[in-house]
Parts: C-alpha cells; structure tokens; sequence
C-alpha cells in the first residue's frame, strides 16, 4: 500500500486529438498510472483532418496574431500559447518521431502527408505499462472525499484525478454540468451553407481563389473574412465558408430571414475592369471576364443574366456591363441555413472563467481538468483547433511531472 500511494492514478475521457495527446505526456511519467476511457481508438478524430494529410498546427510565431484567429477564447489562449506554442508543438512531434513542413498557405502538416500514418506514430506511444485504455462508455462522474468515481456501461472505477477531453460530444458536457460546470450555448461552426443562388450548385468542383466576403451579422460591425470558396452540388463550402460560419455561429438566419453576403472575387476596382472592356472593344467579353474568375464562373453569369457569350466587348449594354462587373465585386450570396452534421468543430463548450489557464484545472473541482474542444474555444481552419488541444494538453501534463 505505501508503494502504491507514490503513484498519481489518473482518468483521461476521450482519446482525440487532446485526449490522446494528454495520454502521451502523462504516461512518460512512470509514476503517473493513466486509465483512459473511449469507445473508439486513440486519434481517430484526427484520420479527416487536412483532408486526410493531418494539419497539425499553422505557422506564425505572433502569439497575438495567432489567437485572432479564434472568435472565441482569444484572450484565454494568450496565456495557454505563451507556455506551449506551434514551435514546441512541431518540436515535440519532432521527438516523438513525426517531422513536419510548412505549405505555402502556413498550414503545418506531417512530411508523411498522411493522418493514418501520424495516427499510427502516435498510438505506439500509447504502448506503456503505465497506459490503459478501456473501451467503455462513461455514464457518470461523481466526487466523494476527494476522490473521483466514474461509471461506465461496464462498472465503476475510482481515480485521484480526472481528465476530460471529449471534444464537441454531448456526453462530456453532461459529465461537466454533473460537477457544476457551466455550458456555453454549443453551436456548429466551420460548416457549409445552403444558399437562395441554387443556380451557383451548378458550379460544383468549382473553387474562387482568395474571395473577400463581407458579412452582415445582427448587432454588430460588418465582418470581412478572406478565402476560397467552394461550390458543390447542393452547398457553398471551402475555408472562406468555414471562417464565416465560425464568426456567425451565434447568428439565426433560415429561408425567410436569410443572412446577407458580398463577395469580392478580384481586387481590381470598378473602374479597372471598366477600362479593361474599353481597351478591348473588339475582344468577346467572355474572354475578357477570364481573366477575372474561373470560366465556367462566368458563363454561368452570363447564362443567368440572358448575356450572349459571343458578344463582343463594344456591344454590352450598359447594364450589363454593371452586372458582370458586380459578379466581381459585390456578389451577393444569402445563407437560407447550415449544412446539418457538417460541422467541423462545436462553438461554445465550459465556460473560461471556471477553468484555470496556467494549468487547465477546474476552478470548481480541485483535482479536474479540461482540455481542447470541450472549452469554449474555437478557430478556424487551418491547424488552429488541433493547436488548441496540444498546447492545452500540454499544459495539463505539467500537472503530474
């Protein structure tokens, strides 16, 4: 019995991304005996991510520029990347034996290209004396006398401290409500959207490069986001369609009260374009718009606004110059609404102000911790989530050194 109390027993819910992560640190420690409790494998939820390829992180060495990319945990984020970055992030992969690069985006990814293999790396540190993982789902947890009891569907087990990482999964803000915590109304963010233009699903696999879209979000500033935009056959998606479902993620909007957005496709001005159809007169002016969007982008404008695609240049109308020069610079798309179970990651989650930042403990339960999706933190695409839940894993298993 004196041998077995130098031992830190401790519970991890959830083997994601952060769950998993935490598991990894903790069982370096041989002191620390690490029971884990997930009905599926360790990282699965990382096989989708990066389309497959596994975005780690994102590469920009401002912690301030960094954080503006999340709309919600900024300021609680600041302190939490101060002790763990990207840099010690691509660092300790490095150690555990995943190299990376940067793509030209910034984006992160592993040199293997592949989230299966990055899986597969990680799980083979999982592979202690002091690592347990039970395929059980978790029912309930309770405290009595400092100590932590958590039902399963298969019995109950007593554990010194609990970890929970259960991402955007219903099951772990019950667990955290069941020890007084308080839950940030949980809405879908980074998803597609349904759209009133349904003549644009005519676009699929079609892709505007480096949009600016402007946002009118109730009760606020107009929002300005930038990206790619992706049409397929019954929704809009792609980063730029993931950035504003994330900053509208509180927003209501459905068929009747639709939520207004411009599109930008090109930086030239008005006047840019305008002169560039003058100084071509006798070029047609499908040629012309090519050089603006995708082709197929434009005869579909074109189609819709009954334009001749064989007109020449000196024969548009004066309204329809305006038109295909407004196709460019302020379309007008209206999310009707979003894409059900398309969502990436869940906005809302525990509340901030009840989590310690310096080492991701309950400020109502001594002994509890929190780590990644589960806390009211969301980002963007780009690696921004997955950085989330290393550094605040990380900054738990400082905990049990």
């Amino acid at each position: 019995m004196e041998q077995e109390s130098i031992y830190k027993n401790i519970a991890v819910i959830g083997t994601g991304a952060s769950g998993g992560f935490v598991s990894i640190l903790l069982s370096k420690n041989p002191y620390n005996k690490v029971t884990a409790f997930d009905t599926r494998e360790p990282f699965s939820t990382l096989l989708p991510t990066g389309g497959g390829r596994c975005n780690i992180t994102y590469d920009e060495d401002n912690i301030k520029d960094f954080v503006k990319n999340y709309p919600r945990g900024e300021k609680f984020l600041l302190s939490v990347f101060s002790k763990f970055d990207k840099n010690k992030t691509i660092q300790l992969f490095k150690e555990l034996g995943i190299n990376t690069y940067v793509q030209n985006d910034k984006r992160v990814f592993p040199t293997s290209n592949s989230a299966q293999e990055t899986v597969k790396r990680l799980k083979k540190h999982l592979i202690t004396q002091n690592f347990t993982l039970k395929k059980e789902k978790v029912l309930s947890l309770k405290k009595k006398n400092n100590k932590y009891t958590i039902t399963t569907d298969k019995g109950n087990y007593i554990f010194d401290y609990v970890i929970i990482s259960t991402g955007g999964n219903k099951s772990g803000y019950n667990l955290a409500q069941e020890m007084g915590h308080s839950i940030s109304p949980l809405r879908p963010s980074l998803c597609s959207f349904n759209i009133r233009e349904k003549y644009l699903y005519e676009l699929t696999g079609v892709t505007l490069k480096d949009v600016k879209a402007t946002i009118k979000l109730k009760n606020k500033k107009n929002i300005t986001c930038t990206g790619d935009i992706l049409f397929t056959h019954k929704s809009v998606t792609g980063p730029l369609i993931f950035k504003i479902s994330s900053v509208s993620a509180y927003e209501d909007f459905d068929e009747k009260k639709t939520m207004e957005i411009s599109l930008s496709i090109t930086e030239c001005t008005y006047e840019d374009i305008e002169k560039d159809i003058k100084s071509n007169s006798k070029k047609a002016v499908k040629n012309i718009f090519y050089n603006y969007a995708p082709k197929n982008f434009i005869l579909k404008i074109m189609q819709i606004n009954n334009i001749n695609k064989d007109k020449q240049a000196a024969q548009l109308t004066k309204k329809e110059k305006e038109i295909l020069i407004n196709s460019l610079l302020n379309l007008k798309l209206h999310a009707e609404k979003r894409i059900k179970d398309s969502e990436i990651v869940t906005a809302g989650g525990i509340k901030l102000d009840e989590i310690n930042s310096k080492t991701m403990e309950s400020k109502i339960n001594k002994g509890l911790y929190f780590t990644g999706e589960i806390l009211d933190i969301d980002g963007f695409t780009g690696g921004f989530n997955l950085q989330n839940c290393w550094s605040t894993a990380y900054i738990c298993s400082l905990n049990f050194n």
